[in-house]
């Protein structure tokens, strides 16, 4: 009895650790998130709050160690100090320069800046995040690829006979190969991450149904905290936390996250029906418009949160910057 109950209690807590996980709800959502958070050609050339400064946390998010203000205070001060060399050494020549500290950070050549921006992708790559988004978009994209030039019939070699429309060419048969690569790389997604969707979605309901305040209130912050690359609450109901920028973006409407979850959840359910038809028919008796029906609905609706991810993410990074690292400074402070 006590063994099992040790094995009871043993199930209990992995199954409560990985559902307290929060893994990217899709790929497409994550990548929206990741496009949002990417560095952009002005951070690429500004050497002090930018360019090789530019750090990425494990959802791929681009990052810094500290605000603009303290690293330009910091590029100021060594600015200063070759300054004053420079006059120490030429004191008969005036100088501006030491007068006030510049406006503007001198930017870094183009050259400079690209490779950079190489620099900041191959540590995005070397994230959890990124490195999963990137294997899992190239695979999607030539399995993809390949279907739609078979499609097309751009292979000669496989088009016989019957110029490739028989049941026994090799083009139906690569189609009915690739179309199972690709009903599994979705299947991969929709189904893997099934339990934070419908977690999530549980979390919507106690948000919004639920007759505590106090059970409604925890539910909204978790899923807040959940989706902090794109979603916003309103001031009042955070704790502080400080931004790149030193402002904090408005409060995001509540119903977006009402979308992005549930869109999530209908990925999942569609890419059932999709499976159905890809497995119980073979290539021959399956209904054209059974699988065509499911993959445009299962992809439209992960791509609407997807969208609406990165439009969101975008607007927050516009206004409050990057993330910093701010456990990082409270030690080094």
């Amino acid at each position: 009895m006590e063994t099992a109950n040790r094995v009871r209690k043993a199930s209990v807590s992995v199954a409560t650790k990985v559902l307290e996980y929060d893994p990217q709800p899709s790929m497409w959502v994550a990548s929206g998130a990741a496009i949002a958070h990417a560095p952009n050609l002005t951070e690429l050339r500004e050497g002090d709050t930018g360019g090789d400064n530019i750090q990425f946390d494990a959802h791929g998010h681009s990052k810094r160690d500290a605000r603009p203000a303290e690293l330009q205070r910091q590029a100021t001060l060594r600015r200063e100090s070759s300054f004053a060399t420079h006059l120490t050494k030429t004191p008969s020549e005036p100088s501006q320069a030491v007068l006030g500290s510049p406006e503007t950070p001198p930017k870094e050549p183009w050259l400079k800046a690209i490779g950079y921006g190489l620099k900041a992708f191959w540590k995005f790559f070397l994230t959890p995040t990124g490195f999963l988004i990137t294997i899992y978009g190239l695979n999607v994209v030539a399995w993809g690829a390949m279907l739609f030039f078979l499609l097309l019939k751009a292979a000669p070699a496989m088009n016989h006979p019957d110029n490739g429309d028989a049941d026994s060419s090799p083009r139906k048969i690569w189609i009915e190969i690739t179309s199972q690569i690709l009903n599994a790389l979705f299947c991969l997604t929709a189904w893997g991450l099934a339990p934070w969707r419908f977690r999530d979605l549980f979390w919507v309901a106690q948000w919004r149904f639920s007759p505590s305040k106090t059970r409604s209130h925890a539910a909204i912050k978790r899923l807040a905290a959940r989706n902090e690359s794109w979603f916003r609450m309103r001031e009042e109901e955070y704790e502080a936390k400080e931004t790149f920028h030193g402002t904090r973006a408005p409060p995001t409407a509540s119903w977006k996250l009402d979308f992005v979850v549930w869109m999530m959840v209908l990925n999942t359910l569609f890419q059932v029906g999709m499976a159905f038809f890809m497995w119980h028919w073979n290539r021959i008796d399956r209904p054209s418009w059974g699988t065509g029906t499911f993959i445009g609905l299962g992809c439209g609706v992960s791509l609407l949160a997807g969208v609406m991810t990165w439009w969101e993410g975008r607007k927050v990074k516009i206004i409050e910057g990057p993330k910093i690292k701010i456990a990082e400074q409270a030690e080094a402070a």
